[in-house]
């Protein structure tokens, strides 16, 4: 019983999902099964209508006796002749005509017991044939050997082609005096007056293409050509486009769709095997991909809210010491202060005279203005590294919420855009201890509207200047632009450091920009920086100030207003940033 249900199993399983290999053989097997029994059919029903319309045709002409004739030139009529064999090859006849015979025939009609059952047979006459151009008049043949008909090249007999009515009587003269004279070997025999005698006889017959009118050709073509082709081709059409659809378009289509939505990184669905044997394998083996990206991705999600988790820990962490190392640093230089010891110079003038230190000694006070020298510089390095731990917290907790930010965008002109980041440059410049000059350059009008999220552009602008001032030798130059929608950004296009974004850029070109250029006359970015300067925690320089973050931001703020961040090397040497923003009031922004 197992065994049968196991067999049963196979058999249906065989059935519903074949290889294709095996369901198109059998979609051709039904065609043909199918295709020969409609044609078969449809000849049958339009040979029928064929046969009743080419009866009705036929029943206006009388049905005459086929023959043999022989032609008699005394009378100038056919008469009605028997056919007398002389050997066993038949092709030695004579063709014997009595005259009592042909009155009998003349004066009554025979009737036919064939298909054309009841209907009246009657001789042909000269006449008749004169009158009806649908009947027929051949040679019978005969006294003419194979040999003979070779050497002669079919001529003057043809048992192929049709006598004309006129010209018979000359055709009958010729063909007796060509042919073998037989005639004479019934001459001694007693057969009674009135008897004629021939060596060439006729037949006569009703040419079914002469009464054939435009239905019955119709009829006929249709069943020889047009029901095997609408049987065989329509068939083939109709299932083998089912057969398409269902197992090779079908599928396709929805394989296509999947991995699609797999492109697109929409995991969250499930594959359905699809028909075909081969095809639903590879259905499977995409739906296992999918499975196992969806994995990957869930994980990676996991990895990145675990992170994100940490780094807001880490930071929420880290403000507690950080805050409690700030206030001991201010204690500590409170306490300097108001034992007059602060190492700013209220204990020491700056040529090294000291003033305000109790004790006897000028040595003893010269010890307390070193000590207190050196507690304060103590203190600064302590408070440079706190700031540089809440620097580096703020930083942490920063990277796990800048990816979620949506750009909230308000009306300006581009004319404020421009003072207002000209003022924030500027500022920055001059809390700056070293050296670097600043030149801003606005090439935009005044009253040009733009719809910008200002908070995300001046953090993206902090950063890149943050980076410029921090490798400049001796200059920062800072241009502000408008592109116009349709354009390209020329200078985001032709650079190594895009992040693989290009096509990105390309897309944001097409619609207006506010584009920030921010250079400088430092080393320049490396190869590898190129690549990977906007990665995060990616930096070339290891100091105690840089975390590989600002630029990282910058771009992930840019890209979440519509822009982008690029990187590339100047010509006459250093560094250039350019950062575009899209300011338009409902442009789409790209994801982070």
């Amino acid at each position: 019983m197992a065994r049968r249900l196991r067999v049963r199993d196979r058999v249906t399983s065989w059935f519903r999902n074949p290889s294709i290999m095996r369901a198109f053989f059998g979609y051709a097997v039904v065609w043909a099964i199918a295709a020969t029994t409609a044609t078969v059919l449809g000849i049958s029903v339009l040979m029928e209508l064929y046969y009743a319309h080419t009866e009705e045709q036929r029943a206006e002409h009388v049905e005459v006796n086929a023959g043999p004739y022989i032609y008699d030139a005394a009378s100038g009529e056919l008469v009605p002749a028997t056919p007398v064999y002389l050997n066993d090859t038949y092709d030695q006849v004579v063709f014997v005509s009595f005259a009592a015979a042909q009155e009998n025939y003349s004066a009554s009609a025979m009737v036919g017991d064939g298909w054309n059952y009841d209907s009246q047979v009657v001789d042909a006459t000269m006449e008749l044939l004169r009158n009806d151009p649908v009947y027929r008049i051949r040679d019978w043949g005969g006294n003419y050997t194979e040999q003979d008909y070779i050497e002669a090249d079919g001529r003057p007999y043809d048992p192929e082609i049709s006598i004309a009515v006129d010209d018979l009587p000359a055709y009958d003269e010729c063909e007796r005096a060509e042919r073998a004279q037989v005639a004479n070997v019934l001459d001694d025999t007693e057969l009674g007056e009135g008897v004629m005698t021939s060596n060439v006889a006729y037949y006569v017959f009703l040419e079914e293409s002469a009464y054939m009118g435009p239905v019955d050709w119709a009829l006929r073509l249709a069943a020889a050509f047009v029901v095997p082709i609408a049987a065989y081709g329509g068939g083939a059409v109709l299932l083998f486009r089912r057969f398409y659809r269902r197992y090779i378009s079908g599928p396709l289509a929805e394989l296509a769709s999947s991995a699609n939505r797999i492109a697109r990184q929409d995991l969250d669905f499930e594959i359905a095997p699809v028909r075909g044997r081969e095809l639903g394998r590879l259905s499977e083996v995409l739906e296992r991909m999918r499975a196992s990206l969806l994995d990957a991705q869930r994980e990676l999600w996991r990895t990145a809210e675990e992170r994100r988790r940490l780094n807001a820990a880490f930071a929420h962490d880290l403000r507690t010491p950080i805050t409690v190392l700030r206030g001991a640093v201010e204690m500590a230089r409170m306490r300097l202060r108001r034992e007059g010891l602060d190492a700013r110079g209220a204990a020491c003038s700056e040529d090294g005279e000291c003033s305000g230190i109790a004790g006897p000694r000028d040595v003893d006070a010269s010890a307390g203005v070193d000590a207190a020298k050196r507690a304060s510089a103590l203190l600064d390095t302590l408070a440079a590294q706190v700031d540089r731990l809440e620097a580096y917290a703020v930083s942490m907790s920063r990277v796990g919420r800048v990816e979620d930010r949506v750009p909230h965008r308000s009306a300006y002109q581009s004319g404020y855009i421009a003072e207002l980041l000209e003022e924030y440059a500027r500022a920055y410049a001059d809390s700056r201890t070293a050296d670097v000059v600043l030149s801003f350059q606005a090439c935009c009008e005044a009253a040009e509207l733009v719809y910008l999220d200002l908070q995300m552009v001046e953090e993206v602008f902090g950063n890149v200047l943050a980076n410029a001032f921090g490798h400049a030798r001796e200059q920062v130059a800072v241009a502000l632009s408008m592109q116009p929608a349709g354009g390209v950004l020329a200078d985001a296009l032709d650079v190594s450091g895009s992040g693989g974004h290009r096509q990105d850029v390309v897309e944001r070109g097409r619609m207006p920009m506010l584009v920030l250029t921010v250079s400088d006359d430092g080393p320049g970015f490396s190869r590898e920086a190129l690549e990977r300067g906007c990665d995060p925690y990616y930096g070339e320089r290891k100091s105690a100030e840089h975390f590989g973050l600002g630029l990282h931001i910058a771009r992930t703020l840019a890209r979440r207003h519509g822009g982008d961040i690029s990187l590339e090397n100047r010509e006459e040497g250093g560094a250039r940033v350019v950062a575009s923003f899209a300011v338009v009031q409902d442009s789409s922004e790209s994801p982070a």
